[in-house]
């Protein structure tokens, strides 16, 4: 939709901010994006390429006319009408079902391949094995011209809405029947049946595009490719902030299509009442998953269920989020000043000393929230009684930065750490081990961070906390000596209010939290041991019979394949995950009695923190937003 120029207060079209600091900018009321004669030269390039590809659709018309040529039959005959009706039944499945049309093309083109070769061509026939060919053939380069229409209708409707993509979708037909015409005058022995079949099979090619562009736009994850190269299509020259440091800026009210924010740093960037985000290129930034867009843009995420998501350096000032479901997110230095977070359940949430809750408005906030069917059971409801009162919420979550910090030498451990946490809390009060952090300083050095209350016996619990790690160690076979007294070895750094942040390794600053981003794992151990043990200990799992071993090794196979498929993620990121995966699947042995509930909530947290690592647009966050928490369900945790 074209806007009028006049209506902004500054026009930045084309403007190139690549990887400059921008920190307070203001762009409020600014107009990005690309000039229209960016728009025209780009929309005509399109339509130049659209209209060369409309050659692949009607070679699919072409090659069934090749049926009845070849077995001497008369056009609409029964075995040419079959070929036609189930090349329109695989382009409509190849709409919902793709991979299983790709896949069921390829068999009946090697079918067909196999047959015609060994049995008709000798005796210089043809019967099914040609038949199986043509077809096979015929859908191949249709759903191909379909998803390449597709594209195409995508960039048009990015344009210019819905009349540009009622105009491709015209368009795209005109061409192909001005092709089909010239066709016809340089062949005229082109027959009129031949010509019909031509015209009949460019139309499911055309509606199975319309479809595929409608479900793209509107974020299919399966179609993410097509919206995304069309985005990139029509933000070439556009305004960029690739890289750019935007902490602290202000696009209120912009409209921002055809802009590059990859990588930028958007530290509580504002982005109140912009429009156009949805045609800009985000990866790299929070701005990615639509939820979150969505709730930069309007505020508004009352009774919403975020579960996972990340929201770290979001601008969520005066933003309503009133009930909605906060579990397990991701908010370091977000700034939640004003923002209203009244019956939110904030269950394992991740914040730090950087995350703001000036003048906060919030009655109560729940701890815990399970998942039953579509219901949602919140507990442990804070304060206990009564409500908070202003500036009640802000103080009762700086309470919760109070912590003990131990220093572990010779790598980390997950299982020992979560075992000596369980110890110490028996033997001392005022531990929080629900609140704990770890931070790779580099040479198999790790501090460890454990909440604590402002009453705790800190020296106590750290040297608890410590003896028994080391004993742990010990009984695992990773440590030849017990460190009775680690005293000399280890220090006490007791932190209030204080935030570790490790450049690429595991930052999981104060609050209910765990954020990972490095090696937390054995160095010795290597990826491929790593899988072995999970596989094993998985394999384990299915052979105990119980009415949830079957459900939860099929849930951590899925989880173990999609963390060895991630590209994003290292290897020591992988083989952390993996151990999660595998204490899991070790506590998922025992009765539900018997299970550390803590270890587990350890290893889930561990995962639901590499989810951080990676884009909410990739398979693996995917994976994790629908399997996590079924898990958690599963272990009743």
């Amino acid at each position: 939709m074209t806007l009028s120029v006049e209506f902004y207060q500054q026009d930045i079209r084309n403007n190139q901010y690549t990887e400059k600091i921008l920190t307070k900018s203001k762009f409020q009321n600014a107009l990005a994006g690309q000039k229209l004669i960016q728009k025209i030269l780009i929309g005509i390039f399109s339509i130049v390429v659209a209209a060369f590809l409309s050659i692949v659709m009607l070679l699919a018309g072409g090659i069934l006319t090749a049926i009845p040529s070849n077995f001497n039959i008369s056009h609409f005959n029964l075995i040419e009408i079959t070929a036609i009706i189930l090349y329109s039944i695989a382009l409509i499945i190849f709409v919902v079902r793709s991979d299983e049309v790709v896949l069921s093309t390829v068999i009946l083109i090697v079918i067909g391949v196999v047959i015609h070769i060994c049995f008709e061509a000798k005796h210089k026939t043809t019967g099914i094995g040609f038949w199986l060919l043509c077809l096979g053939l015929s859908i191949t380069f249709a759903w191909v011209s379909a998803t390449t229409t597709a594209l195409f209708i995508t960039i048009s409707f990015i344009y210019c809405g819905v009349i540009g993509e009622f105009l491709a979708i015209m368009g795209y037909g005109l061409i192909a029947e001005a092709i089909i015409m010239g066709v016809s005058k340089i062949l005229p022995e082109l027959k009129y049946g031949d010509r019909f079949i031509i015209r009949i099979a460019a139309i499911p090619v055309i509606l199975a595009a319309a479809l595929i562009a409608q479900k793209a736009i509107r974020g299919s994850f399966k179609l993410r490719l097509i919206k995304e190269v069309a985005v990139f299509w029509t933000s070439i020259g556009g305004t960029s902030f690739y890289k750019a440091d935007l902490t602290d800026a202000c696009f209120d009210s912009a409209h921002l299509p055809h802009t590059d924010f990859r990588e930028a740093n958007l530290t509580r960037t504002s982005f109140e009442d912009v429009t156009g985000l949805e045609f800009s290129r985000l990866q790299g930034t929070i701005l990615e998953n639509p939820k979150v867009r969505k709730l930069l843009v309007k505020k508004i995420g009352n009774n919403e269920d975020y579960t996972v998501a990340n929201f770290n350096g979001a601008n969520l000032k005066k933003a309503d989020l009133t009930g909605a479901i906060l579990s397990g997110i991701t908010a370091l230095d977000t700034d939640f000043s004003e923002a209203t977070l009244s019956g939110a359940c904030i269950q394992e949430w991740n914040i730090n000393k950087n995350t703001r809750f000036t003048r906060v408005k919030c009655s109560h906030v729940y701890l815990k929230c399970t998942k039953q069917g579509d219901r949602i059971i919140l507990s442990e409801r804070k304060p206990d009684s009564g409500e908070f009162q202003d500036g009640d919420f802000e103080k009762w979550i700086d309470k919760l930065q109070e912590t003990v910090d131990v220093i572990l030498r010779d790598g980390f451990n997950l299982r020992a750490f979560g075992i000596s946490l369980a110890k110490a809390a028996q033997e001392h009060e005022g531990l929080d081990f629900s609140r704990y952090s770890i931070e790779n300083k580099g040479g198999g050095i790790f501090v460890g961070k454990v909440g604590v209350s402002p009453q705790a016996d800190k020296p106590a619990i750290h040297q608890t906390i410590t003896n028994y790690y080391y004993n742990e160690l010990y009984i695992q076979g990773e440590k030849a000596n017990i460190l009775l007294n680690p005293a000399a070895e280890v220090e006490i750094m007791e932190s209030n209010n204080q935030n570790i942040n490790a450049d690429g390794n595991v930052d999981m600053s104060s609050g209910n939290n765990i954020t990972v981003g490095g090696n937390v794992t054995n160095s010795n151990l290597t990826l491929a041991d790593a899988n072995s043990q999970v596989s094993n200990s998985i394999q384990q799992l299915r052979d105990i019979s119980t009415d949830t071993s079957g459900e939860l090794a099929k849930i951590l196979s899925t989880l173990q394949k999609s963390i060895n498929d991630e590209p994003a993620l290292s290897e020591n990121q992988k083989k952390e995950a993996l151990e999660a995966v595998e204490t899991i699947a070790e506590e998922g042995k025992k009765p539900s009695g018997e299970r550390g509930n803590k270890l587990c909530s350890m290893a889930l947290n561990a995962l639901k923190g590499i989810a951080s690592a990676v884009t909410d647009a990739s398979k693996l966050a995917e994976v994790f937003k629908t399997y996590l928490p079924t898990l958690a369900n599963i272990l009743g945790i």
